[in-house]
């Protein structure tokens, strides 16, 4: 693949202390050999604070088992790297049999998206954060080619709103194509109040999950285990991938696991991961039976509460999914995590169980052309049709 190298037309500048301020400058290279790009991440990944989806546990993973070819965006502060950001060229056909080049950060705009990435964005030096994604944006929108096509538009998933939702620029237009309200637990707070976490759910939940907890305890032990090896892990995730397909299939869905590329980049993420603790599987029995399974990140005293699978009773009664959580948030709690997070979605359990997080949005990006300007025009047109209808 071949890249164009665009000077920066911005060189983001940092605030002055000794009169001299020093520039960013980015570039598009071809992605390097894993052994190098892992030694620049990781360097990076140290110097950030980044979420789990931009470790290298993550992206290392992904771009092993993605079948598109990536490019990589450096940002530079002479020979210091301050911003990296792994993008796929792709083209979006829609109105009218239009075709849009741009590209996708840290997704690909196909089905292998089903893995589902959250805080997303550019993994960023700390001491520079919030000073050079705008100007890495403006450098993608500001006509770089890559593989030989201008990219005229930016994908953005799963980013938080900071950085991108602000972003400001006569040159772009700014589309938000979803948002996603998350949700967590703030296990330090409750931590610091010597109380269990059911002790902070509200009486209508509480009550639920003690009710639900007895009617188990009838039948046997409520135990929550973490898989201690790769082989118990790969067990459980067996486990964890028949019940959370039942589910799914049952409501007329497909399932995360119908994607055979899903499963794959999942057990191969486990056997990088589990060895060093970066996730975990944990299964929840009543007695001899498991009632549920639930597979895990945990990164710097985050834990993310990221695929579940429950054996749901008929009697709705039985509560297996706010049980599997408590015990393991009470697990995490015990442990000294600092948040266990639910991430973005608006299922029930996630609001009776959490507090409001960060919303997750997806944000296109579209550098000014006469064709986005078309496009703009008839999204708008598009707008005022639906907001008359619904009038």
């Amino acid at each position: 693949m071949t890249s164009s190298l665009v000077p920066s037309p911005l060189n983001l500048q940092r605030l002055p202390e000794n009169g001299t301020a020093p520039s960013v400058n980015y570039e598009i290279i071809p992605i390097p050999p894993s052994r190098v790009l892992a030694q620049m991440w990781r360097d990076l990944e140290a110097r950030s604070d980044a979420h789990f989806f931009l470790s290298w546990d993550w992206i290392g993973c992904w771009l092993e088992h993605i079948t598109a070819t990536p490019a990589l965006l450096v940002g530079r502060v002479e020979d210091r790297i301050v911003l990296l950001g792994a993008l796929v060229p792709a083209q979006r056909r829609e109105i009218i049999l239009l075709t849009f080049p741009g590209l996708h950060l840290h997704t690909t705009g196909t089905d292998q998206d089903i893995i589902t990435i959250e805080y997303n964005g550019f993994l960023v030096d700390r001491a520079w954060a919030g000073r050079v994604e705008r100007d890495a944006i403006a450098f993608l929108l500001s006509g770089v080619t890559v593989d030989g096509r201008r990219r005229d538009e930016l994908h953005l998933k799963n980013v938080l709103q900071p950085h991108f939702g602000e972003f400001q620029n006569s040159a772009v237009y700014r589309v938000e194509l979803a948002r996603k309200p998350s949700w967590r637990v703030d296990l330090a707070a409750i931590r610091a109040t010597g109380k269990s976490f059911l002790d902070h759910l509200s009486a209508n939940t509480r009550y639920q999950i003690r009710r639900s907890m007895r009617l188990y305890e009838r039948q046997g032990k409520l135990v929550a285990t973490r898989a201690r090896d790769l082989g118990e892990a790969m067990r459980f995730m067996d486990g964890l991938k028949v019940l959370h397909q039942a589910y799914w299939v049952a409501r007329g869905e497909p399932g995360a696991f119908a994607y055979p590329f899903f499963d794959a980049f999942h057990r191969s993420l486990i056997a990088r991961c589990l060895p060093h603790g970066g996730v975990e599987v944990v299964r929840v029995n009543c007695g001899a039976q498991p009632i549920g399974y639930l597979y895990n990140f945990v990164y710097r005293g985050q834990v993310y509460a990221y695929l579940s699978g429950f054996d749901y009773p008929a009697d709705a009664k039985f509560k297996p999914g706010l049980i599997n959580h408590c015990l393991c948030i009470e697990l995490h709690l015990q442990e000294g995590a600092a948040v266990y997070d639910f991430m973005a979605g608006d299922a029930r359990y996630k609001a009776n169980l959490g507090a409001p997080g960060p919303d997750m949005f997806y944000y296109l990006l579209l550098r000014r052309t006469p064709l986005t300007r078309f496009e703009n025009m008839l999204r708008q047109v598009k707008r005022r049709v639906e907001k008359f209808l619904r009038m």
